[in-house]
């Protein structure tokens, strides 16, 4: 597995499991739905940026060859 996957999936199952545990309190489908949208937002954010790392970091290697 990718370590963006992992990032996101990581990221992402906590926020389902916390949220989720609050919208189960309140029983309202507003409520699982905005849990489904921000677990979604928060995955796709931590994957995002620790695939810029890894794009960054490849970068400055390569470059680092050239000098």
């Amino acid at each position: 597995m990718k370590p963006e996957d992992k990032a996101a999936l990581k990221a992402g199952g906590t926020t389902a499991v916390v949220a989720g545990a609050l919208a189960t309190c309140l029983a309202n489908p507003v409520a699982w739905a905005a849990v489904l949208y921000g677990t979604y937002r928060i995955g796709k954010a931590a994957r995002e940026i620790v695939r810029e790392r890894s794009k960054a970091k490849t970068v400055e290697q390569d470059f680092d060859l050239y000098i």
